[in-house]
């Protein structure tokens, strides 16, 4: 029976093991997310131009690298930024390109003055024309007008296109300026402000660490109920059903003090009394007997003045009852087991107190290691200095740069209006000059208008103009070609190709606050590796290369942080041995009330003799007729002994009554024991059984419910941290570090900067000097046509290929050419064989004397 019982205990305990330790953890499924508002700064994109200019600000570029094909002038540009004195040789040699430019634009106001004022003079001073005398044209000089005349249309095509080129691109210039210096403000000042946020970005995130904090703090605070709780789970059934053994048990042994306490002390009472009776009885009988001799008196019979059951013979139970255990250890068991097992969350969260207030410690000490480390993450103080400076200039020079963009525009407007009057006079003059050139007799039928004289006339106004105000033109040319070609140079071409970053990547105080020590394992910042990185997308933390400095991985490493949590939760115990279901004395106890051998007592005998009347006769009608009898007249002698007697008769009927109730209570006990006696061995065995079982259980199974507990706890822990942790390590990488808002930043100042104003300000220079440079072969291939189209001047008519002047014809034959009717008017006057010969004449003589000159 022990064997069984052992091995039913084995198999329920290991059971019971393997229900408990595979239990899963508590799922975390509500826990808080965390969150953060790492808002980036929105970088919009500035749209590039789309005036469909891109060729001419190809043509513009490559001038400029052509006019500096020098790199990037470090120590110029350095020292510009240090104020200090220049090496005024080398920004010579830089500059040498602008200064080639600078001489030929002095020539060229050097020269125009003076053309200018050579064809003024001529203007006033020249002789009069001399008139070839030929009647024909050579083929030379008429090929040669086809060829001055086609280039200077072209010319002017080419001026026209020129200016209406530089009218776009000096309003393109303008319209771009204000919002190109707004987006490089604006553009400049997000760099700042997403600098100076990444100290407050990576504060709010340590800050986060109170939401996973919190979260672990309250599972370990709720550890503890939850081992009470996971007990009571695990053992509540069990130990119910062992409670209602146990209280099944409790109830005989208590019922078994009880009853045999009443059976012991009403047998003595019926024994005692038992005496009395029968000793009274027999007195009783004896007198009646002594009143029956009177053959006179009417005595009643004596007959069966006996007791008929011998409680004498009753058993004695006193040596069970002293057998019993005492009454408190058995009694109250139940209640006990039922306290002790509702009592279980309040003792465990007791015995955990302090194990829990090492783990919140620990807790505490992992956010201050978290900070005390964070506080030697890469600093970017110096580096948002820069920006901040580049911020203020841009914000000073603002006001400054455009007013001059203003003043330049106005003076390009009138600069290109200017030469806009010279192109649309040069249209009219090649409008009413060109055709006469090739056919003078185009004019013939309007000899009083002479449009010959008004071409030369708009020839010679845009010639004055383009002498006039040529120097504007070229001094601007210049202004706005040092300026637009410098900016490009040093900003945008150094820009695209590199230069000015690893010109940035020399200045040491650009990134001091890093402190990355030079050294052959570690690699210096370079603004070139930041803004590639950026634009694709990686986090400013590896493109700086902070990583040398500062290991993010071991910062963010669960274990480091865990490692003492882990020891604290190692130490969770519970003392087990005061969590049992049935306590030592009680389960003495009823091992104690198992052996009294309740079994032994003589249950039939003793309910046999208790069931038997007390006596045979009925003392109470005894009485009655005892006193019916001392009425008679015939037991007048003896009526006063009748009368005693019948007293004597109730005080005996008292005790058989009193017999009587003390026989029926120990009847129903002596039952009672009876039925307790039949069951109370197998009760005590099945709860001794069911207790030992869940006690065992409890003793073995408890421990691996607290550890399955904490591990538990410490997963959830590891979890949380972890998941702050990874969500720490993504906020600082691509909130806090994200660097998409430099490169975006810096290539909308480059959009706005470089495409919107400094291309649309080259392309405006190269037009304007495009017009200054083909102004020079308008005025010459100008002079050449002027001086054609003189000579037409003095030929009103064209005979065939013979030409002549008015003032040559002979006066009688002119007078005779002025009275001739209008109608016989042709493009051809005619004349005498005798007139043509001697105006031939005098033209050959005429052309001698021209030679001559």
């Amino acid at each position: 029976m022990r064997l069984l019982l052992g091995g039913l205990l084995w198999v329920s305990v290991h059971l019971l093991s393997a229900s408990v330790s595979a239990q899963p953890c508590l799922s975390d499924g509500n826990s808080t997310q965390l969150s953060l508002p790492l808002t980036q700064l929105s970088v919009q994109r500035v749209p590039r131009p789309s005036d469909g200019l891109e060729p001419l600000y190809n043509f513009a570029r490559v001038f400029l690298k052509a006019v500096q094909p020098n790199p990037f002038p470090e120590d110029i540009v350095s020292k510009a930024l240090k104020d200090e004195q220049q090496d005024i040789p080398r920004l010579v040699q830089y500059e040498a390109g602008y200064v080639v430019c600078l001489i030929l634009a002095i020539f060229y106001l050097l020269f125009m003055p003076i053309a200018g004022g050579v064809l003024l003079w001529r203007y006033f001073h020249s002789r009069e024309a001399c008139i070839t005398s030929s009647t024909s044209t050579p083929p030379s000089r008429y090929y040669m007008d086809i060829g001055v005349s086609g280039s200077l249309i072209l010319i002017t095509l080419l001026l026209l296109v020129g200016v209406i080129l530089a009218f776009s691109t000096n309003s393109t210039t303008q319209t771009n300026m204000r919002p190109g210096l707004h987006h490089l403000g604006t553009n400049v000042g997000i760099m700042e402000d997403s600098l100076e946020s990444i100290p407050l970005k990576m504060e709010s995130i340590l800050d986060r660490y109170n939401i996973p904090k919190e979260e672990i703090s309250k599972t370990i605070q709720e550890a503890d109920d939850t081992i009470g709780a996971t007990i009571v789970t695990s053992f509540g059934s069990d130990a119910q059903e062992a409670l209602l053994d146990l209280s099944i048990a409790v109830e005989d042994a208590t019922g078994t003090i009880d009853h045999l306490s009443i059976t012991e002390m009403r047998r003595l009472s019926l024994q005692r009394r038992h005496s009395l009776l029968q000793n009274g009885l027999q007195r009783l009988q004896f007198r009646l007997d002594n009143l029956r001799r009177c053959s006179t008196c009417d005595v009643p019979d004596s007959t069966n003045l006996e007791t008929d059951a011998d409680y004498r013979l009753i058993p004695s139970a006193q040596d069970k009852l002293d057998s019993l255990p005492p009454k408190s250890d058995v009694a109250g068991l139940a209640e006990q087991g039922e306290s002790m097992l509702q009592g279980i969350p309040q003792a465990c969260s007791e015995q955990l107190a302090p194990t829990t207030a090492d783990l919140l410690l620990e807790l505490d000490k992992t956010q201050e290691t978290l900070m005390n480390t964070s506080q030697t993450f890469p600093s970017l103080q110096s580096f948002t200095e820069f920006v901040s400076q580049l911020r203020a200039t841009v914000w000073h020079s603002e006001g400054p740069v455009y007013r001059y963009s203003y003043i330049r525009w106005a003076v390009a407007v009138a600069c290109c209006f200017v030469i806009l009057v010279i192109v649309l006079l040069l249209v009219a003059a090649l409008s009413l000059g060109l055709p006469v050139l090739f056919n003078p007799t185009i004019y013939s039928s309007y000899p009083n208008t002479r449009l010959e004289r008004t071409a030369v006339t708009l020839f010679q106004v845009s010639m004055i103009l383009t002498c006039t105000f040529s120097w504007l033109c070229i001094t601007l040319v210049f202004v706005t070609l040092f300026f637009g070609g410098n900016a490009y140079s040093l900003g945008c071409q150094s820009f695209t190709s590199g230069q000015l970053f690893s010109f940035l990547d020399k200045e040491e105080s650009l990134f001091s606050s890093l402190n990355i020590s030079q050294g052959s394992e570690t690699t210096q910042p370079s603004m070139s590796a930041l803004y590639q990185g950026c634009k694709e997308g990686h986090s400013m933390f590896y493109s700086m290369n902070m990583n040398q400095t500062f290991d993010l991985e071991d910062f963010l490493n669960t274990t480091k942080y865990l490692e003492g949590f882990r020891g604290a939760t190692k130490d969770m115990r519970i003392k087990v041995s005061d969590m049992r279901l049935l306590p030592d004395e009680g389960r003495r106890g009823l091992q104690d009330f198992r052996q009294i051998g309740l079994e032994n007592y003589d249950y039939d005998l003793v309910m046999l003799l208790l069931s038997k009347p007390v006596v045979k006769r009925n003392l109470s009608a005894l009485a009655e007729e005892l006193d019916e009898k001392a009425e008679l007249p015939e037991n007048a002698v003896i009526k006063i002994d009748l009368k005693q007697e019948a007293v004597e008769t109730r005080s005996l009927h008292s005790l058989v009554i009193q017999q009587m109730a003390d026989a029926a209570n120990m009847s129903a006990s002596v039952m009672a024991l009876k039925n307790i006696s039949r069951t109370y061995k197998d009760n005590v065995d099945k709860a001794l059984t069911s207790c030992n079982q869940t006690d065992a259980a409890m003793q073995a199974q408890i421990p691996y419910i607290v550890s399955n507990v904490s591990q538990c706890t410490l997963d959830k822990a590891e979890r949380c941290l972890l998941r702050y942790l990874d969500w720490a390590r993504g906020s600082i990488l691509d909130g806090a570090m994200g660097c998409d808002w430099l490169s975006g930043s810096m290539d909308n100042v480059y959009t706005a900067v470089c495409l919107n104003v400094i291309d649309p300000w080259n392309a405006f220079w190269l037009c304007l000097g495009w017009c200054c440079v083909f102004l020079v072969p308008e005025i010459v291939l100008s002079i050449y046509v002027v001086k054609r189209l003189r000579v037409n001047l003095s030929k009103p008519t064209f005979i065939g290929r013979d030409v002549f002047t008015l003032t040559d014809v002979h006066p009688e034959k002119k007078q005779h050419m002025e009275e001739k009717p209008p109608e016989n008017t042709a493009s051809n006057i005619y004349m005498t064989l005798e007139d043509l010969l001697d105006m031939n004449a005098k033209a050959v003589k005429t052309k001698e004397q021209c030679k001559d000159t």
